[in-house]
């Protein structure tokens, strides 16, 4: 990938609405509420993926237990898909876990949404539970 300008950035509340472009968070204020609260009590931690001072993709991040990191949010603006982006996203979650001492990365993914299995599995990820409607897909950060 060969875009230039970006970066990955930890975002507070305040940036939120930055990322109404690719999450749900206008529609649904009950969720945003929900995000903010656990952004501000260090119970999830928000992530941007910003080119050229545009806010184009972003994941959450947050502790499940002292070993395990649960990754979710994971969306990327729909101009911007298909460039890898997602990819240096989730590299980028598994190496921020591992540098704070997690052994795993976790994530669902929809049953039917299978590129997105595939990009996982691409990355290193492995089908951990499946109940038919949501796959659980886990990772050990070597």
């Amino acid at each position: 990938m060969n875009i230039e300008g970006n970066s990955i950035k930890r975002i507070d509340c305040s940036e939120i609405q930055n990322c109404f472009s690719f999450w749900d968070f206008e529609k649904n204020i009950e969720k945003r509420k929900s995000i903010e609260f656990e952004v501000e009590n260090n119970i999830r931690i928000m992530y941007a993926y910003i080119l050229n001072k545009r806010y184009i993709a972003g994941m959450s991040l947050r502790p499940m237990d002292n070993r395990t990191m649960y990754l979710s949010y994971l969306a990327v603006n729909e101009e911007y898909r298909n460039q890898g982006i997602g990819s240096e996203m989730i590299r980028y979650a598994c190496q921020t876990s591992k540098n704070n001492g997690f052994s795993y990365l976790i994530l669902n993914v929809d049953h039917d949404n299978t590129r997105a299995g595939s990009l996982y599995k691409k990355l290193g990820f492995s089908e951990f539970k499946n109940d038919g409607k949501t796959i659980v897909m886990c990772k050990q950060l070597d």
